[in-house]
């Protein structure tokens, strides 16, 4: 693995990317551009987001490296958003078909699992990723050590529509635990329902008014807010 942006690994995997539909924000402007200009698109996408770290995983056989993987991870959801403590898992991206089904997904993710774990420590409330894939959801609700929760459906545009899926670790769950003040009992009782069952309890516009008042009770509580202000297509 290395987070060096090595062109030579990374093309490949994305001229695979540029014939795949797949609800990955690299995917549109991959495939309207000439295959040629690949990497300078992913360089302005990348620069022009939220901070990230690219990761490229590959195998080294015969003196040669090729490519297997390309994920990413953020400290938050927005380059504009404050919040430090619920990381972004980007989608990984298998460069060739024929690897898929040897569980390199799962050990790309427990790669990064552990690295924002390495990163946050105590701080650490959350971790996000979005998928549109029914495996991927699978995968990373049997990886996270934690329990997961699907916070609703994300319009990502022409890249599709993906499973905004959020893992919990046990400091949110001990923030989530403690009592509030009485006149915030109400709210209290709907943001509890809602990190229970997700969308599955209530959609994520029902939620955000009661977090929004709880928002001053717990780091953990501010943090989600502030994350969920910066998913407007978040449904």
């Amino acid at each position: 693995m290395t987070p060096q942006w090595r062109r030579t690994l990374l093309e490949p995997v994305l001229w695979e990317l540029r014939a795949e539909k797949c609800a990955h924000l690299w995917q549109p402007p991959l495939a309207a551009a000439p295959q040629a200009e690949a990497f300078e698109v992913f360089e302005r996408m990348v620069r022009g987001g939220r901070p990230s770290t690219v990761f490229t995983y590959y195998l080294s056989q015969e003196g040669r490296d090729n490519p297997v993987a390309v994920a990413m991870m953020s400290p938050r959801v927005a380059a504009d958003s404050p919040e430090d403590g619920i990381p972004v898992l980007g989608r990984t991206y298998d460069v060739h078909p024929a690897l898929r089904g040897h569980s390199i997904y799962a050990q790309v993710l427990r790669h990064r699992l552990a690295l924002c774990q390495q990163q946050w420590g105590q701080g650490l409330f959350g971790v996000h990723i979005g998928t549109s894939s029914p495996r991927v959801e699978q995968v990373f609700r049997a990886s996270f050590p934690g329990r997961t929760i699907r916070l609703g459906d994300e319009d990502l545009g022409d890249a599709g529509v993906v499973a905004a899926l959020m893992g919990l670790t046990r400091e949110f769950d001990r923030q989530l635990a403690e009592p509030v003040p009485g006149p915030l009992a109400t709210a209290h009782a709907v943001v509890r329902a809602y990190l229970a069952h997700g969308t599955d309890a209530m959609p994520v516009a029902q939620a955000l008014p009661a977090l929004r008042a709880l928002s001053g009770c717990q780091s953990a509580y501010r943090l989600l807010d502030q994350f969920l202000q910066r998913m407007p297509n978040l449904r």
